[in-house]
Formats: structure tokens, sequence, C-alpha cells
């Protein structure tokens, strides 16, 4: 019985493998299958395998790309690739070298040679191109890579030129239905606030609690739609930079929150510098903290803690959202900034939301030259920090 070895076996088709794995699993020997070329790729890397086999007309990389692949890794210098394989054209044999293979077996498989031409390669059999043949041979198969990459840089060209278009048209229809949703909201809005204020006629106290459910509902609807509207404007909105008195919209947005917050029964502590005005978006800086403050309230329990501080230092001011909510796994940290990423565990799961809040912070904030950063503990809580400059990079009507 030979010595056992772990055999890589690139090849699509099913027949194929399974035969393959039986002639050489008989000899003790394990064959690890990949259906394609970068699977084989993976697999080389993970299991450093003794010997590969390559079929030369598998799909996507085909086996002469893969194989050049496979040549190219250090670690498999040594290890032998043999093409095995059903193209006879004059020259295949040939072209299988050039790219990298030190044999050539054709198909249909000999069962009975099998074991014994792996045995063989594996101890150091070599298959080799005549020199005079090997720079014309090496020109050609140069020649059809390049060819070949030219063909796929084309292809990516028209996939991404439909994709910008696919893009465009979402874009557009999101847009149009957040406009429509808008429009009824507006008005269920504000019949709601008429009901609440008393203004068309008494409520009892049931009544009074169903239309704060809705108020709530509405409000977070609202929160949703206006996330949606900012994120399809964002190539074109500009940023409308003027003297901006920080406390003259971030006292009302506390009040709100305050609210909201005794109501989940979450203590919302306010630091407050006096800060001088500062070069920003008012209407854009209020996004920033108001989906900040409902990610921190959304995500705490009942009787949490949630501070918002802001400090005024010479060349900046910096904002501080602190939470002791569920807090934010460290794999999703470089995430959670990206447009409708949501993390995706028990944690999150359980809140409602369409994953454009944190990116829509960062978006804002870097357009003011700024920076937002994250730290979280899981089960204690999260601390986002938001750098703003004083002196800005960008002048007024700058895009975003």
């Amino acid at each position: 019985m030979p010595e056992p070895y772990i055999i890589l076996y690139i090849e699509d088709n099913r027949d194929n493998q399974r035969l393959v794995q039986r002639v050489l699993g008989a000899q003790g020997h394990t064959v690890l299958i990949a259906e394609d070329g970068p699977t084989g790729l993976a697999l080389a890397r993970e299991s450093s395998p003794s010997l590969i086999l390559v079929d030369l007309r598998i799909p996507g990389l085909d086996g002469y790309e893969t194989t050049t692949r496979l040549r190219s890794l250090p670690y498999l210098q040594q290890t032998p690739i043999v093409a095995i394989t059903a193209d006879d054209q004059p020259g295949a044999r040939e072209q299988a070298l050039i790219a990298g293979c030190d044999g050539y077996i054709a198909k249909p498989i000999d069962t009975r040679r099998l074991p014994l031409q792996i045995s063989e390669f594996i101890a150091g059999k070599r298959e080799t191109v005549p020199q005079p043949d090997e720079t014309p041979l090496l020109r050609a198969y140069i020649r059809k890579l390049v060819e070949r990459l030219e063909q796929q840089v084309r292809e990516l060209s028209a996939a991404n030129a439909e994709l910008q278009e696919l893009d465009r048209l979402k874009s557009q229809f999101l847009s149009t239905l957040s406009h429509e949703l808008r429009t009824p909201l507006t008005s269920l809005i504000g019949y709601i606030e008429l009901f609440g204020q008393g203004m068309l006629g008494p409520l009892s106290d049931v009544q009074m609690q169903a239309m704060m459910v809705m108020q709530r509902s509405a409000d977070t609807l609202s929160q949703h739609l206006n996330n949606l509207l900012y994120l399809q404007e964002i190539r074109s909105t500009q940023l409308a930079l003027e003297p901006l008195v920080l406390h003259e919209w971030i006292i009302p947005l506390l009040k709100e929150m305050s609210g909201r917050a005794q109501q989940a029964e979450v203590r919302l502590q306010v630091k407050l510098d006096i800060v001088a005005p500062l070069e920003a978006d008012g209407r854009a800086l209020e996004l920033v903290m108001r989906n900040l403050l409902d990610n921190a309230l959304k995500f705490n329990q009942p009787g949490g803690h949630i501070l918002f501080a802001v400090r005024d230092e010479p060349a900046q001011v910096v904002v501080r959202v602190e939470d002791t909510g569920c807090g934010i796994p460290n794999e999703a940290l470089d995430k959670i900034f990206l447009p409708f990423y949501r993390v995706d565990s028990s944690l999150a799961r359980p809140y409602p939301g369409n994953g454009l809040g944190l990116a829509i912070v960062r978006h804002i904030i870097e357009a003011h030259g700024g920076q937002v950063t994250v730290r979280s503990v899981v089960q204690r809580g999260s601390v986002f920090t938001i750098v703003l400059p004083r002196e800005q990079e960008r002048s007024v009507g700058d895009q975003v």
C-alpha cells in the first residue's frame, strides 16, 4: 500500500469527482474536491496538498489560469500540478505545461494506471516543453491571458454601467416613494398633535394613551422617511454653512428626547459647554444628533442611562453620546456606518430600523471636515464621539 497523501482535485463534473475519489481513496489517499478555480485556490491554501489535479475546462477561472495562480503561491512552488482533461486538441498538453502544470493526463481516465501516475508525479516526475518551443508557446499564452483580461474588463464595464443605471432608477423610485409617503404622513402627524392638544375636543384617558402610541409610531416613521430622503439626496445636497449657535437647536431637541427618555424610563444626562458660533449646516447636524440620541434610547433598557455632552475646545467642538445599552460586537464596529447595514445578532434584532442612521451620521460629519468614532462593549453600552473642526476646509456651497 503506497503512502497516503492529500490530493486536491479541481473539477466541476460530479461523475469524474466520484471516480477519482474512489480510485485514489482505495489507495489510502484523501481527495479534496473543488468545483471551480477560486474554491481550489482557497482549499490549496488551507490544506497544503501533496498533489493537485486540475481540469482545464472548468468554468469561470479556467484550468490554465487557475494553474498559473496556484504556481505563483510560494508554498506551492514544489507541489506537482497535473492537468487531467478531455481536451485532446493539438498543443493542449504544451499549453498546460506552459501555464505551470507538471504533467498531463488525458480523459477518459484509465483507472488502472491513475494510482501509478499519481505516485510518479509525487515522487518527482516532471514533464517539460522542448526548449525551442517554449518561448513562442509562452508568448501565445501571455497573449491569450491579455485577451481574456481585456474581455473581462469589457464585461465588467458593461455590468458596472448597468448597475449604475439600476442604482439611479432605484434612487429615483425611493425618492418618489418617500415624498409620496411624506405628504399623507404630514397630515396624519398634524391631526394627532391637534387631538393631543385638545383642539378637536376632549379625549378620555384611554384615548389619550392610544394617541400617544400613534404619535410615537408616526414620529418613528417620519424619522425613517427623513433618513431615506436624505440618503437619496446625498449626492446632490450642498452644505448650507453658516454661523450656527448650537444651543438654539440642541436645547429643543434635548427637551423632545428627554420626554421620550422619561417614557422609556431611561435617564438622560446633559453636559453642555457654551459654544461659540460654529460654521456648520444646522439641518444636517440636527439629523446627526437626532440619529445618535435615537439609537442611544432605542438600544437602551429601562433604568439605563444616556449622557449627551458637548465640549468646546480651541480648534474644535467635541460631541459625545454615551449609553448603557446592549452594545455592538467588535466584528460589527467597522460596518455599522455602511448604508443599510444592521447588526445581525440577538442583541440588535428586536429593534426596528433601516440601517441608514449611522451612515448618514458619518457622511454629514465627514462633509464638515470632522470625524466620528465609536467604542462599545457588549451588554455595557456604546460611546459615539464626534469631532467638528472650527476651520472648514470646504467653502459654503461645497457638495456633501
